[in-house]
């Protein structure tokens, strides 16, 4: 009986293999190596965007921190410029104040005095 069950299960294994080539066409072998070759161009065409020595990203990108780095002495000036005018902006702010209330103490001292 075990040798029947095993001889039953090897002749299923052997039919359902018959059934996978039957319907395993070459048709879809095709269509993924189809798949597989557009993948690879598309990242052929990545690629060739990264790297590009005229254009490519890294191109680009090099560009961008070279530019960045010829500015940043002009920037640390307009940054230093930029605080110079806070502090006067301070200052006349404060002097402003104290003027106020000066003129403001006088008008008082007047009104009452």
């Amino acid at each position: 009986m075990v040798k029947n069950n095993k001889d039953k299960v090897m002749q299923e294994i052997i039919e359902a293999l018959k059934e996978i080539r039957a319907h395993q066409p070459n048709g879809e072998l095709k269509r993924i190596i189809q798949c597989v070759s557009a993948l690879d161009v598309k990242v052929t065409e990545m690629h060739d965007k990264i790297m590009d020595p005229q254009s490519g990203l890294i191109v680009q990108t090099n560009k961008n921190t070279d530019f960045r780095e010829m500015c940043e002495p002009e920037r640390e000036l307009l940054i230093d410029q930029f605080k110079g005018v806070l502090r006067w902006k301070k200052v006349i702010e404060w002097g402003i104040g104290v003027i106020f209330v000066a003129v403001i103490g006088g008008v008082i001292k007047v009104m009452l005095g």
